[in-house]
């Protein structure tokens, strides 16, 4: 018996026909392109410093760049294929990848295959105190 495997997110060329979400949005032009979700935030749930959310980057989209000098964040990739920045870093992101972003570095995610980015993020508001492990003179 013969087996035959596809992966839809490796070696396919994109939809183009009209129809298509990605000739709907546009084309190829890149683009704030994505929904995201508060799961639990910080200001009106249960956590006085996490917040939690859930963001879909739809095929030629990203995300807003942004920089929050008050937390830190990690976002942990679920499907898809992108490229996040973080700060002057560029770097390739799949399912499986997780990211830490620094408090006050700029960052965004672009999608770059043909299937969603999906990541799930958190944020921890920080209060000046803190050091990273790596800055405390103990953990070393």
């Amino acid at each position: 018996m013969m087996k035959h495997v596809v992966n839809v997110a490796s070696d396919r060329e994109p939809d183009t026909d009209p129809r298509s979400l990605r000739a709907q949005a546009g084309g190829d032009k890149p683009r704030v392109f994505r929904d995201t979700y508060y799961l639990i935030e910080r200001k009106n749930g249960p956590s006085l410093r996490l917040s939690c959310g859930h963001t879909t980057v739809y095929p030629t989209g990203s995300t807003t760049g942004h920089a929050h000098d008050d937390m830190e964040e990690i976002y942990f990739f679920i499907s898809g294929e992108g490229i996040m920045v973080v700060g002057e870093d560029k770097f390739p992101v799949k399912a499986g990848d997780a990211c830490y972003v620094p408090p006050g570095a700029y960052h965004t995610t672009y999608q770059t295959g043909i299937m969603p980015l999906v990541f799930v993020w958190n944020t921890c508001l920080l209060d000046g105190g803190e050091k990273p492990a790596s800055e405390n003179a103990e953990a070393k």
